[in-house]
């Protein structure tokens, strides 16, 4: 299977729609149909997952230990993300409260996450770019 990787400058249309990059949807697995769905990152992106990367995603919530933690990891997930189809055009429209997540931004970056694709305020994604590089550069992780 192929990975999501690259960086691509998006622009929001007036109707929060984003044109899901050419090369990211020639690799969004068939059995995902033409569903993504998009939930709140860790930090301040958002995270646009393949239906079939979602249900990896269901699988290990549903499997942790029964608890208080669970219960609100999956409230947290069921509040924070929603289903989106992909149009005929091949947009998605984002839901004004994610857009609010990002800052409002109509600038933006999609970003391969291997499994996933992150969407970014172009001005945050900079400073999150510096810290990737910083990362790489002071570690001794080589390929």
């Amino acid at each position: 299977m192929q990975k999501f990787v690259g960086r691509y400058k998006c622009t929001l249309d007036s109707k929060g729609r984003l044109m899901i990059p050419a090369r990211f949807r020639r690799i969004i697995p068939a059995d995902s149909g033409e569903m993504l769905v998009i939930s709140r990152g860790q930090e301040k992106c958002l995270n646009l997952y393949p239906l079939s990367e979602w249900n990896e995603v269901i699988g290990k919530l549903s499997s942790l230990p029964p608890g208080p933690k669970k219960r609100n990891l999956i409230r947290f997930y069921s509040d924070k993300s929603h289903s989106l189809n992909i149009d005929k055009s091949g947009r998605i429209a984002i839901p004004p409260d994610f857009i609010e997540m990002i800052g409002n931004s109509k600038k933006v970056v999609a970003i391969g996450a291997l499994t996933y694709i992150e969407i970014w305020a172009e001005d945050d994604y900079d400073e999150i770019r510096k810290q990737a590089l910083d990362t790489y550069l002071e570690g001794d992780w080589q390929y």
